[in-house]
């Protein structure tokens, strides 16, 4: 009974030490060059642009093209990690010889993915907000432009979510979690983002419903159209699909990793 009391500082401790070797690894250097490069091309624009059309659909666009990309990447780089790196570092066997649930273990490093991301993405999407913010061509209000980037961050949040998940089952399944990650994320699901795609198609991926919950605030109506066609889902059925897959796919990826044995 007094294992089961004292196992949450175990599980806590697990959530700290992967935030920190996600902070620590390659992987982090990466996703911030990206930043940096965001904020770089931010500056520019922002002591370069004159247009007013131009300034109020800069953040829009820099967010779903640049930050779509780094939320993906992300999501795969660490959604795989989170078990890949304790196969190969020979620190699962460990794990598992300690009196801690898999699937605890399995959702507090998940937890800590989810945290870790969220903090360097959401932070570096609030000062690229701040610099554009005081374009003295800029339409609304600075609050209402940070109210957006916590909106921006909680559409990454459902991304992380859903692709991490997914991530997962195919880190606890496959030997190269990166690449079969890229071939769905980058391949499959930006193909179907595609104009000409069916709708039959659009509605079999994952961005489909993500995009649907994407702010729309100053996105030309035509790039809509083309994500989403004609007939798009209703925010709470996007919304319902992307829990239920999240749901779906994190009880896969426990179940798999549960049952199969890892051994040195």
């Amino acid at each position: 009974m007094a294992t089961k009391t004292n196992t949450f500082p175990a599980y806590f401790a697990l959530f700290k030490v992967t935030l920190r070797q996600m902070f620590w690894s390659r992987r982090t250097v990466l996703i911030l060059i990206g930043c940096a490069l965001s904020l770089v091309i931010t500056l520019i624009f922002r002591f370069t642009a004159r247009s007013s059309v131009s300034v109020n659909g800069f953040i829009p666009e820099i967010t779903l093209i640049l930050y779509g990309l780094l939320v993906n990447l992300c999501a795969i780089f660490y959604g795989t990690a989170i078990i890949s790196d304790e196969i190969d570092g020979k620190g699962l066997v460990y794990l598992q010889m300690r009196p801690l649930h898999k699937s605890m273990m399995l959702l507090s490093k998940f937890a800590a993915y989810l945290v870790g991301t969220l903090a360097i993405i959401g932070v570096s999407h609030l000062i690229l907000t701040g610099i554009v913010a005081t374009h003295a061509k800029l339409d609304k209000h600075v609050l209402y432009h940070i109210g957006m980037s916590l909106r921006y961050t909680a559409s990454f949040a459902l991304t992380l979510l859903t692709y991490g998940a997914l991530a997962t089952v195919l880190a606890v399944k496959f030997k190269h979690p990166v690449l079969w990650g890229l071939l769905i994320v980058m391949g499959w699901e930006g193909i179907t983002l595609a104009e000409f795609m069916p709708m039959g198609i659009k509605r079999l991926s994952i961005s489909h419903y993500l995009f649907t919950l994407f702010p729309r605030y100053k996105l030309p109506r035509s790039q809509i159209t083309d994500f989403l066609g004609q007939s798009p889902p209703s925010v709470w059925v996007a919304l319902l699909v992307i829990l239920l897959l999240t749901v779906g796919l994190l009880w896969l990826a426990i179940r798999i990793f549960r049952n199969r044995e890892y051994l040195m």
